[in-house]
Formats: C-alpha cells, sequence, structure tokens
C-alpha cells in the first residue's frame, strides 16, 4: 500500500509543480513525499489578506484511503483551527459515519479528495469560517462579537508570518498574473508536445490530405468552367 500511495503522492506533487494553483506553493520537507511544506496567501479581501502562512501537510501511508493531517506552522488564530494550529475541517475528517459530529459521510474524507480540494477548502475558511462549530472557540467569539479586535490580532501575525518565509518561495498567480498566466500555457503546450507527438503527427498529414481535396474540388471547378466555355462558344457560332 505504502508504494502505491507514494507513486500517487509523486504525480500530485509532479502536478501541483507543472500546474500551480493561485496563491499556493509547495514544496516536499526533507524530500520525504509524506510530509509537504504548504505556504498559502491571505485571500484578498480577508483579514488575511497580505500574508503568507506555513503549513505542513502529512500523509498517512495508506492514502488516499485515509486524509492527511495539515497543521498551520506559522501561529494563527481561526475559528476553524485548533489552538495547536490543526486545521479542522469536514473533509479532513476520518471517512464513515460520526453520529457525534452529525456530518455525512459524504461530507468527511473520500478518496476522491486532492491536495488542490483540500487546500482550496482550507482558503475558502479564510473568507467564510464555519463558526458553528468551531475548532477555536474564542476565536469565533472574537470574530463574531469584535471584528475589530480580531482583524488587529490577525494583522500582527501576518507581519510575523511573512518573516519567517524562506527567500526562495515564490507564490504563484497563474490565474492574475498576465506574465504566469503566458508561461504557464506554454509550459501545457510543451508538454502536449512530448506526450502525444503521434496525435501531431496525424493532424499534420489530416491537414495536407485536406488541402489535397481543395486542390482537386479547385480543378473539377476549373474543368467546369472550361466545359461552360465551350458551350458558350459554340452558341455565339451558331
Amino acid at each position: 500500500m505504502a508504494s502505491a500511495s507514494a507513486k500517487l503522492l509523486q504525480n500530485q506533487f509532479k502536478k501541483s509543480q507543472s500546474e500551480p494553483v493561485e496563491g499556493i506553493a509547495l514544496e516536499l520537507n526533507s524530500d520525504n513525499l509524506y510530509e509537504w511544506k504548504v505556504y498559502i496567501e491571505g485571500p484578498k479581501e480577508t483579514f488575511y489578506e497580505g500574508g503568507i502562512f506555513q503549513l505542513l501537510m502529512k500523509f498517512p501511508n495508506d492514502y488516499p484511503m485515509s486524509p492527511p493531517t495539515v497543521t498551520f506552522v506559522s501561529d494563527f488564530w481561526h475559528p476553524n483551527v485548533y489552538p495547536d494550529g490543526k486545521v479542522c475541517i469536514s473533509i479532513l475528517h476520518p471517512p464513515g459515519v460520526d453520529e457525534m459530529s452529525g456530518e455525512l459521510p459524504e461530507e468527511r474524507w473520500l478518496p476522491t479528495q486532492t491536495v488542490t480540494t483540500i487546500l482550496l477548502s482550507i482558503i475558502s475558511l479564510l473568507s467564510a469560517p464555519n463558526t458553528s462549530s468551531p475548532a477555536n472557540v474564542d476565536a469565533s467569539v472574537e470574530w463574531r462579537k469584535n471584528p475589530a479586535s480580531y482583524k488587529d490580532r490577525i494583522r500582527a501575525l501576518v507581519e510575523k508570518a511573512n518573516k519567517n518565509v524562506p527567500a526562495h518561495i515564490k507564490i504563484p498567480h497563474p490565474d492574475t498574473d498576465p506574465v504566469e498566466k503566458q508561461r504557464e500555457k506554454e509550459k501545457r503546450e510543451e508538454a502536449a508536445l512530448r506526450e502525444s507527438p503521434m496525435d501531431l503527427y496525424d493532424d499534420y498529414h489530416a491537414s495536407d490530405f485536406d488541402d489535397d481535396n481543395d486542390y482537386e474540388e479547385d480543378e473539377d471547378d476549373d474543368v467546369d468552367e472550361d466545359d461552360d466555355g465551350v458551350d458558350n462558344d459554340e452558341e455565339e457560332d451558331d
């Protein structure tokens, strides 16, 4: 099982590097496929805007049958993040039925989830936390009753987090940066050339075949015109 999960994680990591997601940078932790360092940029128009927060994602040996754990390494404050940094979100809860939580099985972990869907769900939480069942009750109360105080607290955490971002980390913006968008487009085109050369070969000859057909049609048109010309000349002679 470990080898199968390692292969899956390797593929998902390669995809994360070739097709980066807006606002998310990833790297392996000490070259360990089962531990990923994650850098998330705070979404715009939220209290977390402008910050780059570090997380650690740890995968079990039976992934994707069981979910990874995701923990904020940066000091963090959020209704759905435990004081120790562990993210509490339904899709990271073990699969199956849990009568205590009231969550439906389809709301919990499913093997079809990917690293990308997990991280996008976390980013969504930063914009709209679930305060009905908070992991951090104090943060939930402050979010609802004293947003000004909450904002000030997060501003301080943003500054602290940004000071600890490694110099080599660059947050991708392929959706909003024209230069990066063009670069990603070129990378995908190059990948397509490498992966399906026969498709290009077939397309090339198919286009040649179409051109030949056009040429034959043009020749037929010329013959018809010549025939018409002869008939017209005979009518004029009469």
